[in-house]
């Protein structure tokens, strides 16, 4: 369980990288075909929108195939995708960048349910543990762009065709961990109408969610370039401080709910981010913006893993196709969010315009925390072993 346990969270953090590439590669990919932001805007719906359809598929493959098996797949496909991103070719860089998305629709919830499945008594904390990995992984993917631009004998497509090397031989590093009968029967249930809600409630904020995440980390490098003038490597950093800070809250999270709950935490979180967009769109001074930046870090960094684990309170372990559902719910987010912040941008020629679209997302969020807290409070624990025995009559 210890070479899982180090496997997964190195794998997982392989694939934050591939979560978060896209963002730092933009300004790049923009000059190289002289794109629209509209244009920039589809390479974010075609990775995520790939997301959003992998995800989905990895509900319906959970029923029949391995998580180990489907996690390679993923992986191989993510290296495919990667592969096609470093050629010369716009329409090879984008099926590149879908079949990215699609191999992550796959990998993410895939490792998420083998950890959960294989450590029920320790899901939390180790859950905790590895969207942490992910974030190591995610502040590296600028890291490694603004190394390769100072190497000429390199040069992104050289790191981009390592990278995806390194994915393919990862995929054989994954252990078998079969998936249990009961999970399997859990998988066939149907959720009362009370918990379906909050489902549905969760998933829209996962939805607004990512999208905000994405939308923030995937626009900042071309935000910082074209409003506040920074070369590359100084937008590198910036978004270098975003994921850093990110990567400090997520760190930090548990200890702060010892002393207080989730929903607060959830709340806390919000709010940050929020203030921190409104100074990034209103004031200009480059410390401000890092410091914005870090704002918006700090508060997206634990609403993701806060919010599922409000949904797993509810569902008492009930994962299974319900945890497919959140992460396409997500990634339907990050691709639409993104690609609509370009197309306003296009539409009104100002990138800021098309930045405030967060600040609605945001709202949102509120809104969608509000519901899912009041669904919550109001709702019984779904039990799905009584809800077994009841329709089998064997509870009253």
């Amino acid at each position: 369980m210890k070479r899982f346990l180090f496997t997964v969270h190195a794998v997982f953090a392989l694939v934050g990288i591939a979560n978060t590439m896209l963002g730092p590669l933009l300004p790049l990919l923009a000059q190289r075909w002289q794109l629209t932001d509209r244009q920039s805007g589809t390479l974010f719906f075609a990775q995520f929108f790939g997301g959003f359809a992998g995800a989905i598929i990895s509900t319906r493959l959970a029923k029949y195939f391995s998580l180990h098996n489907i996690t390679r797949a993923g992986l191989w496909l993510i290296a495919a995708g990667v592969l096609g991103l470093a050629t010369p070719s716009h329409l090879l860089a984008i099926v590149g960048i879908t079949m990215v998305g699609f191999g992550l629709g796959l990998t993410n919830p895939s490792i998420t349910a083998a950890v959960a499945e294989a450590f029920p008594t320790r899901r939390a904390s180790l859950l905790n543990l590895l969207n942490f990995a992910w974030a190591l992984g995610a502040i590296t993917a600028p890291m490694l762009i603004l190394a390769a631009l100072r190497h000429s004998h390199i040069q992104v497509s050289g790191m981009l065709l390592i990278y995806a090397v390194i994915l393919g031989l990862s995929a054989f590093t994954i252990p078998r961990i079969p998936a249990s009968s009961f999970s399997q029967e859990m998988n066939q249930e149907k959720l009362p109408a009370g918990i379906l809600r909050i489902v549905i409630a969760c998933g829209a904020l996962l939805f607004l969610y990512v999208g905000i995440e994405v939308g923030i980390s995937g626009w900042l490098p071309t935000f910082a370039t074209r409003l506040h003038a920074f070369s590359l490597q100084r937008a590198a950093l910036l978004q270098d401080t975003f994921w850093t800070t990110f990567l400090l809250g997520r760190l930090f999270a548990p200890a702060f709910l010892k002393v207080t709950g989730e929903r607060v935490l959830l709340t806390l979180s919000i709010c940050t981010a929020t203030a921190g967009t409104v100074a990034l769109l209103l004031l200009h001074l480059p410390i401000v913006l890092f410091a914005s930046v870090a704002m918006i870090g700090l508060g997206c960094a634990a609403v993701f893993p806060t919010a599922i684990a409000l949904l797993s309170q509810r569902l008492s372990g009930y994962s299974g196709s319900t945890l497919g559902f959140m992460f396409a719910s997500a990634g339907l987010g990050a691709a639409i969010l993104p690609f609509s912040i370009g197309s306003l941008s296009s539409a009104t020629h100002n990138l800021r315009i098309g930045m405030s679209l967060l600040l609605v997302a945001e709202i949102g969020l509120v809104i969608a925390h509000l519901v899912m807290s009041r669904l919550s409070s109001g709702a019984a624990q779904f039990d799905p072993a009584r809800q077994r025995a009841i329709a089998t009559g064997g509870a009253q």
